[in-house]
C-alpha cells in the first residue's frame, strides 16, 4: 500500500506541474453537504440514502488543465449513519441494527467538464460535469444498543478472527474507493464559482457498516459483542444470513463548492488550451 501511495502522490504532482496553463490555473474552494451511504444496514435502494445524510466539510484545491479537464484533491469529513428500523423491508427490520461511522477522505479525481468553461470568462462561465478518481478513506463502524454506542471492529460480531472461522480476518479501518459522480457549475462573480455536485465512493469493504456474512455462535463472542451482534427480536440462530457478502458497502456525498479562482499572473489568454 506504501508503494500505491508514492505512485498516486507522484503522478498528482506531476500533472499539477507539467500540464500546459490556463490564464485561470487553480481553484481553492470549501465543500458544505451532507453525507450518503448505501450498505447492508437501512434502506434497500440508494436513493433513500439521502434521508440519512449527515453533515459533511470538505476543502479542495483543483488544478485547471484546459477548458474541459481539471485535476482536484480534496479531503473531506463525514458521519454516515443507517437503520435498519428505517427499512422498508422485513428481514432488514427484523435485523435491527442501527450504525454509524466517523468517515475522512482524501481524494483525487479528474473532472471533466460538458462545455468550455473558464472562471472570470462570460461566454464560459457555466456547464455541468463528471468526475472519478481514486480515494483513500478511513471509518470506524459503531453500533448502538441500549442507548449507548460501541466500537464494533475489535468485537468481531461475524466472528473475525476466531479459530471457528478462520476465513473471516479482522478488516482494516480504512481503504481504497472509486469516486464518481456529476454535478453542474456556474461563476456568479468574478473570480467565485459554485459548483453543486453528488457523487458516490465505490469501495472494496463490506464491513463499513459491520455486516457481511453470517451470525455467529455466541460461545465465541463476549457478551457486549453477541448483544451487538444480534439485536434481532427473533434471536437468529448461528450461520443464519445476516448481511450480504458479495455486495460492497459504498459511501458518498451531496452538496456545494465554493471556489475561489487564482489567476495565473504568469500566463495571459493566449495561452489558452481548449
Amino acid at each position: 500500500m506504501k508503494i500505491k501511495n508514492r505512485i498516486i502522490l507522484a503522478l498528482t504532482f506531476s500533472l499539477i506541474s507539467s500540464t500546459p496553463l490556463i490564464s485561470q490555473t487553480n481553484e481553492i474552494g470549501l465543500f458544505l453537504g451532507g453525507s450518503l451511504f448505501h450498505g447492508d444496514v437501512g434502506y434497500k435502494n440508494a436513493e433513500y440514502s439521502i434521508l440519512n445524510t449527515k453533515p459533511a466539510i470538505g476543502l479542495n484545491f483543483k488544478r485547471n488543465l484546459n477548458y474541459h479537464f481539471g485535476l482536484l484533491l480534496s479531503f473531506n469529513k463525514s458521519t454516515i449513519q443507517a437503520n435498519d428500523n428505517m427499512s422498508a423491508d422485513s428481514f432488514n427490520m427484523n435485523r435491527n441494527i442501527n450504525f454509524k461511522s466517523k468517515i475522512n477522505e482524501l481524494a483525487c479525481m479528474l473532472e471533466f467538464n460538458f462545455q468550455p468553461y473558464l472562471s472570470r470568462d462570460d461566454d464560459h462561465n457555466s456547464t455541468s460535469f463528471i468526475f472519478a478518481g481514486i480515494s483513500k478513506f478511513y471509518f470506524n463502524p459503531q453500533n448502538k444498543y441500549d442507548g449507548s454506542w460501541y466500537n464494533t471492529q475489535t468485537l468481531g460480531t461475524e466472528g473475525q478472527g476466531s479459530d471457528l472461522y478462520p476465513s473471516r480476518d479482522v478488516y482494516k479501518l480504512n481503504g481504497w474507493a472509486i469516486p464518481i459522480g456529476m454535478g453542474y457549475k456556474v461563476n456568479i462573480y468574478n473570480s467565485i464559482t459554485l459548483a453543486f455536485n453528488i457523487g458516490w465512493r465505490m469501495t472494496w469493504i463490506d464491513y463499513i457498516d459491520d455486516v457481511s456474512t453470517t451470525y455467529v455462535e455466541e460461545a465465541i463472542l463476549n457478551q457486549t459483542a453477541y448483544e451487538l451482534a444480534n439485536q434481532s427480536n427473533n434471536n437468529l440462530p448461528s450461520r443464519f444470513q445476516r448481511g450480504n457478502p458479495y455486495n460492497n458497502d459504498k459511501y458518498g456525498f451531496i452538496g456545494i463548492n465554493i471556489l475561489y479562482s487564482i489567476k495565473d499572473r504568469n500566463n495571459g489568454c493566449d495561452n489558452i488550451v481548449y
